[in-house]
């Protein structure tokens, strides 16, 4: 029989016995199986039962004859079964127990344990494990081997003997092994080809679902998951080898007039049209697809940019010949292109990007053209129909950078506004469609007008050239930087996976500032404001987007130079923040600005100062009023300037708080003040507490308590004797998170104080909530003191502080005690210590050491309790 016969027969043998398989069991192939195992059983007991029925006859055992031929009955109404009830369970154990009581009893009748029918109790288990599975099979074992044992016992202790064996006993062994192997042997063919027929279905299906999966069900040609697939597959083999390939972006120029005009089943007939005739322009090993929309990409293998331009500018005058009848109307079409040669090491995403920019300047310079985008700009290639057949095509390259005409901002060679909003548009297009992340980074040069007025606006330019560029050269290729105005660049993120993302690059561009700008023959320092806005976002559009990253950025000035901040999605970003210039200051008002051209040198010399030593401490005895005796200091940083000399807090304070550079050089004055600490007591000297100022941008830094925790272990300072001073006016900014900040502070033991009380808000509700230690009393209150006019008043404000304080458990300290009126009035109020030159001017740390020796011998000669930090009625702790 011939492999046609065959599949004809198998064909009509699979239909009959799916016809009593129900429809619902059809729909699961697994239960398809096992009830087409079912039905094959059937057909074997049907089959091989009266021949054996026959043979039984035949050798003159009437009644085995007849037992085989009621049980085959039985074997054969499992299909019946199955189809009524539609449970392949129900059908499976009819014929089942028919087939387990059939040799049981036939194993007793024949001979008992030597019977030759014993070994078809096998066939349960056999049958059962294709029919149920393992656990059905397990069971009919289980059963197959109780039978047997239980014919054994019967006859051993006597209750029961078996019939006689029979004179032609060797005969019939014959007929039943001969009998085993043929039902075996069916049976095992009947499952094999229903087997077959399974998978034949299963691979037809997975023929359809990996044709679905691979194709653009519209277009016929590959879709976009697919195509991506190719790509990354060559990338791999370019990467591997040092080949060469491109990649080729179509878009369809004006389609969504098509689909307005004509309507969508046209604007389809035009998509599969399209996809056609740029097909039959294709080598074999070429991948072309559906990318998205009226989007088609091609990937060329081994070709380069100069025959991927080739064979695209041939592809686009082949459409452009296209007419697509629709009724009797002809629909004309036009094709623009972007081609971008893969570079060795890039990501996929990155090479479609650039396709995608060149794709997006052929359309912005009046599609139907095609563009490559080149090492240095993109190459244009004329869409001349006069080019001469399989003669070269012209390549154009674009025009020089500095052109205004060719969208570029005519100082810095970037991009203008203009080309940056159509760009934006674009990328957000993309975004929508691809579902990954577009950051806008709006960039501003901090204090520009300085450098403008210090080194001349021609300096300014050349600034502003070098700043640009250096941002261009932070991000990938994909990427788009333009000037946005004055002394403001935007960058254009695309393809991002997280917002993280954006603040890494974002943080890139930092670092790359953190380095001197050479200009005019001075190393000029540049610092940032950063604000980042992300898309997708609801309800955003570009000049959304564009006005939320200008939100974020004067966040970021707020908050300081070299800032980072990201538009907050359930809201805008905080409000600009203004400098704070406490941190270290001491007491009194900052002094008047220098001139800029000294103020622009202080500010990048502060980056030097740290590193080069020129930073240094000085303390200021706080003094107990009640016994007289310094309990504290508190630690007073000071600038010598190789060229200015020493230069006060008030001076360059601001500007370490504009540059940022207020949070490393306040991280090292509170690791000096605690070794100092330290090292006093190991000099066994008296234990004092050290106070030291925390700047505004110190407090918002993320992780300041732990950082302070973290450097009181490594000092070993005691934690009670650190007391932190925290102007009023910065507390109340972000009152929530201070106090967070401030709490876990205070439960490592860490002393709290207000510092300049009086001259910020001075609410009774923050106070209240203020989780602090010390009020310290502002100098403007104490040098009213003592005057000959207003002093009553003066004395009356200066006094309800210090009782308010006192019933809210705090502890009380006047700064700027400069006369002995002044000192008499406070030992009247009450006031617990005091600081100012009266006692003494900031001192050297060995100064303050032979302090503290002199104390301790007056202590020792004329013995006083010593000071100490004393609980608050509240629970705090009050310093006296």
């Amino acid at each position: 029989m011939n492999d046609d016969s065959t599949q004809r027969w198998s064909g009509r043998y699979l239909g009959v016995a799916h016809r009593f398989i129900p429809a619902a069991l059809q729909q699961d192939a697994a239960q398809t199986a096992r009830a087409g195992n079912v039905v094959n059983a059937a057909v074997m007991a049907g089959t091989a039962g009266p021949l054996y029925a026959l043979a039984y006859w035949l050798l003159g055992l009437e009644t085995a004859a007849v037992e085989i031929l009621l049980c085959c009955a039985v074997m054969l109404s499992a299909p019946p079964v199955l189809r009524l009830t539609g449970s392949v369970v129900a059908a499976r154990e009819v014929f089942l127990c028919a087939l387990f009581f059939n040799f049981s009893w036939l194993s007793w009748h024949l001979g008992g344990i030597v019977s030759p029918t014993v070994s078809w109790l096998i066939t349960g288990p056999v049958v059962a494990m294709f029919l149920g599975g393992k656990h059905c099979a397990g069971f009919w074992l289980a059963m197959s081997c109780a039978s047997a044992t239980l014919i054994y016992l019967l006859e051993a202790i006597g209750l029961a003997q078996p019939l006689a064996p029979r004179a032609d006993m060797p005969l019939l062994h014959l007929v039943c092994d001969l009998g085993l192997y043929v039902v075996v042997l069916v049976f095992v063919l009947l499952f094999e080809l229903t087997k077959n027929e399974g998978f034949s279905r299963l691979r037809q299906a997975l023929s359809t679902i990996n044709e679905l999966a691979i194709r653009d069900e519209l277009t016929g040609i590959h879709n976009r998951r697919f195509l991506l697939d190719l790509v990354e597959k060559e990338k791999e083999r370019a990467d591997r080898h040092g080949s060469e390939f491109c990649l080729c972006l179509f878009d369809i120029d004006f389609f969504k007039r098509i689909n307005d005009t004509y309507g969508h089943a046209a604007g389809d007939a035009v998509l599969r049209a399209f996809a056609q005739s740029v097909q039959g322009q294709l080598r074999t090993l070429d991948a072309f697809g559906r990318y998205g929309g009226e989007e088609f990409l091609l990937m060329l293998p081994e070709t380069p940019a100069a025959s991927a331009i080739a064979l695209a500018e041939r592809a686009r005058g082949v459409v452009e010949g296209l007419r697509c009848l629709d009724g009797e109307r002809a629909i004309t079409l036009t094709v623009s292109v972007g081609v971008a040669e893969y570079r060795l090491g890039e990501k996929v995403a990155h090479t479609i990007v650039r396709a995608d920019q060149a794709l997006y300047l052929a359309k912005a310079g009046g599609r139907n053209r095609v563009l490559c985008h080149g090492e240095d700009g993109p190459a244009e290639v004329a869409a001349a129909p006069a080019a001469p057949e399989g003669g070269a095509v012209a390549v154009l390259r674009a025009p020089p950078e500095g052109a205004e005409g060719h969208g570029r901002d005519q100082l810095t060679g970037l991009l203008n506004r203009r080309l940056l909003r159509d760009r934006l548009r674009h990328a957000m297009d993309r975004a929508r469609r691809n579902g990954r992340l577009v950051a806008l980074l709006l960039l501003n040069i901090n204090r520009f007008k300085e450098i403008n007025d210090a080194l001349g606006y021609e300096a300014g330019d050349a600034l502003l050239h070098q700043a640009g560029h250096a941002v261009r050269r932070c991000l990938r290729d994909c990427d788009t930087v333009a000037r946005w105005g004055g002394d403001e660049f935007v960058a254009l993120l695309e393809d991002l996976g997280s917002q993280a993302d954006a603040q890494l690059v974002a943080d890139k561009i930092l670092d790359r500032f953190t380095a001197p700008l050479t200009v005019a023959g001075r190393d000029c320092y540049v610092t940032l404001a950063v604000g980042i806005a992300l898309y997708p976002a609801a309800g955003c559009d570009a000049d959304a987007l564009l006005k939320r990253a200008d939100v974020a950025m004067r966040s970021a000035k707020g908050w300081g130079q070299n800032i980072v901040r990201v538009y907050a999605v359930n809201g805008a970003a905080p409000a600009a923040l203004g400098a704070e210039a406490g941190a270290g200051a001491g007491a009194g008002a900052a002094a008047a600005l220098p001139p800029q051209s000294e103020r622009l040198a202080l500010k990048n010399g502060l980056r030097d100062a740290l590193a080069q030593g020129q930073l240094f401490i000085e303390y200021q005895p706080q003094v107990e009023l009640r016994e007289r005796r310094v309990i504290g200091v508190e630690a007073l940083l000071r600038w010598r300037h190789p060229l200015y000399g020493r230069i006060e807090p008030g001076r360059f304070i601001p500007l370490a708080e504009e540059t940022g550079m207020i949070v490393p050089i306040g991280e090292w004055v509170l690791r000096c003040a605690c070794l100092q600490n330290r090292a006093w007591r190991a000099a066994g000297l008296p234990e004092i507490k050290t106070a030291v100022n925390l700047s505004a941008r110190q407090l918002r830094e993320p992780g300041l308590a732990v950082r302070v925790i973290d450097i009181l272990a490594q000092t070993g300072m005691p934690p009670a004797c650190l007391d932190l001073e925290i102007t009023e006016g910065i507390l109340i900014e972000d009152l929530a998170a201070n106090c967070a900040v401030i709490s876990q502070l205070r439960r490592a033991g860490v002393l709290v104080s207000i510092d300049d009380f009086g001259t910020g808000y001075s609410s009774l509700n923050y106070l209240c909530e203020l989780p602090v230690d010390i009020l310290k009393m502002d100098g403007l209150f104490v040098r009213r003191l003592g005057a000959a006019s207003g002093r009553a008043r003066a004395y009356a404000v200066a006094d309800s502080i210090v009782a308010m304080a006192h019933r809210l458990g705090l502890s009380v300290i006047a700064e700027s005690v400069e006369t002995a009126e002044q000192l008499g009035d406070l030992c009247a109020m009450g006031v617990d210590a005091a600081q100012g030159y009266l006692f003494d001017r900031p001192l050297a740390p060995e100064q303050v050491a032979a302090l503290l020796a002199r104390q301790a011998r007056e202590c020792a000669e004329a013995p006083l309790p010593p000071p100490r930090i004393l609980e608050s009625v509240n629970g705090g702790r009050r310093a006296e």
